[in-house]
């Protein structure tokens, strides 16, 4: 199933940080280096950044260039490797997983795997060749990648009911699970995760969210598949209130999975799918980011500028934060501190929030729109290095290396 990436350019480029091409550059103390990829072009984007080792790697997306994949080496900014995409752009804003020194990237239909070690495409292969239908979202466990997909041709265009699992080490597709349902609902598998039983087998919890869009009805339901056995350990059907979702994985922490809705949460029990305990919030939405469990807290990124800590074992809500901003990137934790990207007096910034109390302590703006009124941080995602307490960001201008506060 291998094939050489052979449509993708891999450009060296002298090996030195290219800081910035502007002249009279803005200083900022918390940065570290950056780059700009766009050649003097903005408004640019990139995937989340993967850290791995002394590398950094970015993806580049912008009008005017060949989208591309950018390696840097992550305290100096010098640019290490480039490879530009000649045939497509689905790639570059995908979901990642990573597994020792690989790192898989895909958007839809393409896949491609990355060795983060020599800072190469080292496989690449498209679904739709394999007569898939696919879903953007990936999971991971070990060497397996699932991705959720539909057969081409199935009447039903939505139609994504099985889960399909590739073996990154020796090529390796098989099919896992199927499910489909006998009327009118056409089934969508999201939000993977695995829990590991006492026994060692390994269970697959994931959603499905069901339409029927003849009736115009929607239902959530929640499976746990017993990958070894090949049986369910239990189904349940219709949970949420409003018959709708996010998409974000589901979270696994002491034998308790955590499930988002649009406007409710959940906490069940692994082993049978018993309900612990559940919140609902009829003002506000908290499908737009992920979820995150540290410290007790099951902490929820709301709309309306709410982020909300929960005691994850009762579900009581240990705080509030009104003003905390909205975000639709990812939310990072790192040494009690909360780090995503929101919006203050008409920009993007970075931003952090105390697990213990939910206060905002640190707030960074975009030093270059002082020149480019472009720059602010956006839906480009971070990543956070937690041995060096470096952030990895852009801000639609240039990618970024950035100091954080004590």
């Amino acid at each position: 199933m291998s094939c050489e990436p052979s449509d993708l350019i891999t450009i060296i480029l002298d090996q030195h940080p290219q800081d910035t091409t502007f002249t009279a550059s803005v200083i900022d103390s918390n940065i570290v280096w950056k780059y700009n990829p766009g050649l003097n072009r903005n408004i640019f984007s990139s995937m989340n950044p993967v850290l791995y080792g002394n590398t950094v790697l970015f993806s580049r997306r912008t009008s005017g260039l060949q989208d591309g994949l950018m390696f840097f080496d992550k305290k100096t900014g010098v640019l290490l490797n480039l490879f530009e995409n000649h045939t497509s752009n689905e790639w570059l804003s995908g979901e990642s997983y990573q597994y020792q020194h690989y790192c898989v990237l895909t958007d839809w239909y393409e896949v491609f795997l990355l060795d983060m070690e020599n800072k190469k495409i080292q496989r690449r292969f498209n679904l739709k060749n394999f007569g898939y239908e696919a879903r953007p979202r990936i999971s991971g466990f070990g060497e397996w990648i699932y991705i959720s997909v539909g057969h081409n041709g199935h009447p039903r265009k939505n139609y994504t009911n099985t889960w399909l699992r590739w073996n990154l080490t020796t090529d390796q597709m098989e099919e896992i699970l199927s499910i489909e349902d006998p009327g009118t609902f056409e089934a969508s598998f999201e939000s993977l995760a695995f829990w590991l039983k006492p026994n060692g087998d390994t269970v697959m919890i994931f959603q499905n969210r069901q339409y029927d869009f003849i009736n115009k009805n929607r239902r959530i339901d929640l499976y746990a598949f017993n990958i070894r056995t090949k049986e369910f350990e239990w189904k349940l059907d219709s949970i949420t209130k409003t018959g709708n979702s996010t998409i974000f994985p589901i979270l696994i922490q002491d034998d308790r999975l955590y499930f988002q809705g649009v406007n409710d949460v959940y906490c069940y029990s692994c082993y049978d799918g018993s309900l612990i305990w559940e919140r609902y919030f009829p003002e506000v939405g908290i499908s737009n980011a992920n979820a995150l469990l540290e410290e007790g807290n099951y902490i929820l990124q709301a709309g309306e500028n709410k982020m909300i800590g929960i005691n994850s074992l009762n579900g009581k809500i240990n705080w509030t934060n009104h003003s905390a901003g909205y975000s639709l990137s990812n939310l990072v934790y790192h040494k009690g501190y909360i780090y995503y990207e929101t919006g203050k007096d008409g920009l993007g910034v970075l931003r952090r929030i105390r697990v213990s109390d939910g206060k905002v302590d640190w707030t960074l703006f975009p030093s270059a729109y002082k020149q480019l009124t472009n720059a602010s941080y956006g839906t480009s995602g971070i990543a956070i290095d937690h041995e060096t307490n470096l952030l990895y960001s852009n801000d639609r201008v240039y990618h970024l290396c950035i100091k954080l506060p004590k």
